[in-house]
């Protein structure tokens, strides 16, 4: 292959994984989007692969010299195919010294890598428990419950979260001996795997420090513990999520859990800030839609407005604003009038004694059918709830390549109809 191709090939693919990236969250896109363009990232790493050993040279040289995270990522997926213990050097090379980026990207290649290959590269990492390492074999399902159990007393907090998350996932019946020690860290990363791996395994604790943080307005996890609270069914937690989105220092937090209540004050509560700012407006948008189930689109939509041609001076400018895309970004700006009007007819439908999702009361094959075909936006946060209700039994990863994502929908069928509806707090 000429190295101008190769050179294509790596680019498209580049580009295509940054989307594809962006779409597992995104609010525009469902699964089956997310898997149309997966397909043409696919097709473009494949067309790396075909290149064969004449690639090898070139793929090394842009896992160890470039900084471009998705040029990074197509060549170390694309390595594991032809050379896999170049990957392995790699990881060993620039797993400390690289810019975060380009280490998560590499992380990325080795977690959505083919099925053998990376386990057999991995493996000798494990004994010295070499974080990367730890965090891949986890996500791919190839920690075992002794040694994540072991390791949960590393001081590494990337290896104490792999390591509670593939607990999640383990056949161990009891909640393993230190959570009640993680569940106090204060690294916020562990803290929040700790609660999961507690509610996965029903330990009350869990959600006694989801309560107590929840309240600590400073909290790095607010926005995660809100949202949880939210899906679990209390009613005094809506009632203060409610009053939470009447300040402007958390109601972009509480309109983003409101959307997981499914209540009908839940979804008044949207309405009503669909009149504010657009940013504001976006957001309670795509929470009424995700009770209510109405589309934002067509006559329930505003025109966007026109960008601001104009820069402001450069002494009023933010140097340090964060420019990146964030997935609301992507949210409609909704005609609160128009959805008004469309709820004042839908209104008597909805009974107040139930949580809806996506217009459906909240069953199994509601919840399935929100994680299969709804906005990618908040699919993890249902995906946890399955794993919650389920004790672990059923896992979507939801960061995981669709196809593997529709494995795990599949087995997770088998609960469709007989999965508990109720709230999950006790």
């Amino acid at each position: 292959m000429m190295l101008d191709v190769l050179e294509e090939h790596l680019s498209e693919a580049a580009f295509f994984w940054s989307q594809w990236e962006r779409a597992l969250v995104a609010p525009d896109y469902t699964l089956e989007e997310t898997a149309e363009l997966e397909e043409r990232l696919l097709a473009h790493l494949d067309g790396l692969v075909a290149a064969g050993a004449a690639a090898i040279e070139v793929l090394s040289s842009v896992v160890y010299e470039r900084e471009d995270p998705g040029e990074v990522f197509a060549a170390a997926w694309s390595l594991l195919a032809l050379a896999p213990s170049l990957v392995l050097d790699a990881v060993k090379a620039r797993a400390t010294d690289a810019p975060p980026p380009v280490q998560a990207s590499i992380r990325r290649a080795l977690e959505l890598g083919e099925k053998g290959v990376v386990e057999t590269a991995l493996a000798p990492l494990l004994t010295t428990a070499e974080p990367m390492a730890v965090s891949v074999l986890g996500f791919r399902g190839h920690l075992l419950g002794g040694r994540a159990e072991e390791l949960l007393s590393h001081p590494d907090a990337l290896v104490v979260t792999a390591a509670l998350r593939a607990l999640n996932l383990s056949s161990k019946s009891h909640a393993p001996r230190l959570l009640g020690v993680l569940l106090g860290d204060s690294r916020p990363e562990v803290r929040w795997a700790a609660i999961e791996t507690g509610l996965v395994f029903g330990v009350r604790d869990a959600w006694t420090v989801c309560e107590r943080e929840s309240t600590a307005m400073g909290s790095p996890l607010r926005r995660r513990l809100w949202a949880l609270l939210a899906a679990a069914g209390n009613v005094r937690f809506l009632e203060r999520l409610i009053s939470f989105s009447e300040a402007a220092a958390t109601r972009e937090d509480a309109l983003w859990a409101l959307g997981f209540t499914g209540q009908v004050p839940a979804a008044e509560s949207c309405l009503r800030w669909m009149c504010e700012e657009p940013r504001v407006a976006r957001l309670a948008g795509e929470a009424f839609s995700a009770i209510t189930g109405l589309r934002m689109a067509g006559a329930h939509v505003l025109p966007e407005p026109e960008p601001e041609d104009a820069l402001p001076p450069l002494e009023d400018e933010d140097l340090d604003a964060d420019l990146g895309l964030r997935p609301e970004d992507a949210l409609a700006l909704p005609a609160q009038e128009e959805v008004a009007r469309w709820w004042e007819r839908a209104r008597d439908g909805f009974s107040p004694a139930n949580r809806y999702l996506r217009g459906k009361p909240f069953t199994g094959a509601s919840l399935l059918e929100a994680l299969a075909q709804g906005p990618m936006r908040r699919r993890h946060l249902y995906a946890l709830e399955l794993m919650v209700r389920t004790r672990g039994a059923y896992a979507i990863q939801v960061r995981a390549f669709t196809s593997r994502q529709r494995e795990q929908l599949a087995l997770a069928s088998a609960v469709r109809e007989r999965l508990p509806a109720w709230g999950f707090m006790s």
